[in-house]
């Protein structure tokens, strides 16, 4: 089983067992159920009940607030000082970090969980957003593609590796990590895999019909047909969704030099948002008989935003640069162990909640460098 799925069904489990402790302050430990599985439960539990705290901005509710994480806090710490190698909570606990605003200290609990399992997809993803966000997309990328070698079974990471490749294409390339057109295929592989593995999924399958835009050497005719296919498994998506399907499915006909089943298709579309598109396609029509302009690099991509196998590349030497990238993230005490000497919660500019975390010094003394800074 992989840890995503170890970790999914570990919350649900947990979640229920902290129910029956809840209602009966010592209850039976349940067969197969141990005490430390209780006790990370009732962490949940109150972590769940901390995010579904209502918005409000009164100084009293916003003390509970704090009150609250500081238990939260303090529980993970309390935990994680008996059980030190339990990975699961590790991680859960910079989840809870990285959802409170607080990346750069998620990153130490990431960081053990990895130093105690090294084959753990979830963290590698983990690490990898937290070098992404740091502005470093070259050394996230071997985190990456470790993802998709550890859980190749796991939809999610082939389509996060693919809008990687998507958006870092020109960082990457100018790496000499892969040529550009081995990106753009590695990207439209991924994007491809990720739909296999979950077919249920609409952003999946229309990301991966996006992608043959963004690799011109796809071919035109598996692209409509990827179009079509989508239109159908789908039928109750909106008329937008579907006046969109309609302008990309004509975009590759007029590829395919089928001009008369174009226009039909781009006719129909009347949805108002698609209306500048609908007429940059009529004129393209038009203009066809002249002598085509040579596109230049790059303008066929049409999704710089989109709604948010193995395929790992043979004897790549920069795979080899994984563990040294995590000896210098543990060098460069990007987080050192988090002592936390105060806590204040409070509500960002999104209603959503975040905690302040300040760290003692040796001195006992906590100084404005150390104090956790929120994003």
């Amino acid at each position: 089983m992989n840890a995503y799925l170890y970790t999914a069904l570990s919350v649900l489990s947990f979640a229920f067992v902290s129910l029956i402790a809840f209602a009966n302050p010592d209850p039976p430990v349940p067969e197969g159920i141990t005490l430390s599985s209780l006790a990370l439960g009732r962490i949940l539990d109150k972590q769940t009940r901390f995010f579904q705290s209502p918005n409000r901005s009164s100084g009293a509710y916003n003390s509970d607030l704090t009150r609250k994480a500081q238990e939260i806090v303090a529980d993970y710490d309390a935990y994680l000082g008996d059980n030190p190698r339990d990975t699961n909570a590790l991680i859960l606990y910079g989840k809870f970090l990285r959802r409170v605003g607080q990346e750069q200290h998620a990153i130490g609990y990431f960081l053990e969980a990895d130093s105690i399992n090294p084959k753990l997809a979830v963290v590698k993803q983990q690490l990898a957003n937290y070098l992404v966000e740091e502005g470093r997309p070259i050394d996230a990328f071997p985190f990456l593609i470790m993802t998709i070698e550890l859980a190749p079974e796991q939809a999610d990471y082939h389509y996060h590796l693919g809008g990687f490749l998507f958006l870092f294409e020109e960082d990457l390339a100018r790496e000499r990590i892969m040529t550009k057109e081995s990106l753009r295929a590695f990207m439209h592989k991924s994007f491809q895999q990720a739909a296999k593995l979950s077919p249920s999924n609409f952003d999946y399958q229309l990301r991966f019909a996006q992608s043959f835009f963004d690799y011109p050497d796809s071919s035109k005719e598996a692209a409509l047909q990827i179009w079509i296919d989508l239109n159908r498994k789908f039928p109750d998506r909106s008329k937008a969704e579907k006046d969109y399907f309609n302008l990309c499915k004509a975009r590759i006909l007029l590829d395919l030099n089928r001009q008369s089943d174009a226009v039909s298709l781009i006719e129909s579309v009347s949805s108002k948002a698609l209306v500048p598109a609908k007429q940059s396609l009529l004129h393209q029509v038009k203009s066809l008989p002249k002598k085509k302009a040579k596109k230049k690099e790059g303008t066929n991509k049409q999704s710089r935003i989109e709604i948010n196998h193995r395929f790992f590349i043979p004897n790549d030497p920069h795979l080899k640069r994984l563990r040294l990238l995590t000896g210098r993230i543990k060098e460069e005490k990007m987080l050192s162990e988090l002592k936390t000497d105060a806590i204040k919660a409070r509500f960002d500019e999104e209603n959503k909640i975040k905690i302040d975390l300040s760290q003692r010094n040796p001195k006992g003394q906590t100084s404005d460098h150390e104090k956790g800074a929120l994003r």
